[in-house]
């Protein structure tokens, strides 16, 4: 009799232990669900579930990236940002840790435009990074800061996409990148001399004075829209001056067929679709 009740019991204690060793992933597919349904708090719960219970579990480093996915949303963006950050130490290099980079940097270029200095070294950490799409991404955040000197830090990444990389598409975002830090460095960088199909804008950047162009670049049309927000402010209000909506400057040119001169203190640069 004894016997029988030491066998029940015992069985007893292993289901218990064994509900205990599910509870974990149980959570952490609930949470997934929610994060399909995009009920973003519900989710988190979950994930800090597992996260603070289940800390030695395989599911540990994914539940802390999913759980700055869902302080990402729900606007908790530091603490969103610190859960990307121990996310990427427990994960190694997976896919996941290239994404959760990507979003450690919008995060910090976000922060440091808004006025948080600090967070710039976050994005230089990334920008020698090994892995080449976390690298050049963090090239195209600087280029987009206001301080030209800062945002020239990017200028050698961008010049390997130039030099090393096949794709065209990268390669004439890279060119954007560097026309917004410095148009200068772009001096002699013609694609016409390269065999091209469809419209292409074209632009020329102009010293005043000087009737030799100082930068020429003709970009695809499916670019086009970035290369014009790489206009700086002074240029976008010389044109809302002149009666252009810098938003709808690309449906202007295609349309009506339009050449656009822009004229701030420096330089002259003019705009237009071939």
């Amino acid at each position: 009799m004894k016997k029988k009740i030491f066998l029940v019991l015992l069985m007893a204690c292993l289901w218990t232990a064994g509900l205990a060793a599910e509870a974990g992933p149980e959570a952490f597919e609930k949470a997934k669900v929610l994060i399909f349904d995009k009920q973003w708090a519900a989710a988190l719960k979950q994930l800090d579930e597992v996260i603070n219970k289940y800390a030695d579990s395989r599911y540990y480093a994914a539940a802390l990236f999913y759980r700055g996915k869902c302080q990402e949303e729900l606007g908790e963006k530091k603490q969103a940002l610190e859960s990307y950050e121990k996310f990427v130490k427990n994960s190694g290099n997976s896919n996941l840790a290239e994404e959760a980079r990507i979003s450690i940097l919008d995060l910090a270029a976000g922060f440091y435009q808004a006025g948080e200095k600090a967070y710039l070294q976050k994005i230089l950490d990334l920008l020698g990074h090994e892995n080449k799409v976390v690298s050049y991404y963090a090239a195209f955040k600087l280029s987009y800061l206001p301080d030209r000197k800062t945002a020239a830090r990017a200028l050698p990444v961008l010049q390997t996409i130039l030099d090393d990389e096949k794709d065209e598409e990268l390669r004439d975002r890279a060119k954007i990148a560097i026309m917004r830090i410095d148009p200068a460095r772009l001096k002699g960088m013609d694609r016409q001399n390269k065999e091209t199909s469809g419209e292409m804008l074209k632009i020329r950047v102009f010293e005043k004075n000087n009737q030799q162009a100082e930068v020429s670049l003709n970009i695809p049309l499916a670019l086009a829209d970035l290369a014009l927000k790489s206009l700086s402010q002074e240029q976008k209000r010389a044109l809302q001056k002149k009666g252009y909506n810098p938003d709808d400057i690309l449906t202007q040119l295609t349309s009506k067929g339009m050449k656009i001169d822009i004229r701030d203190k420096d330089s002259v640069i003019q705009i237009w679709v071939e």
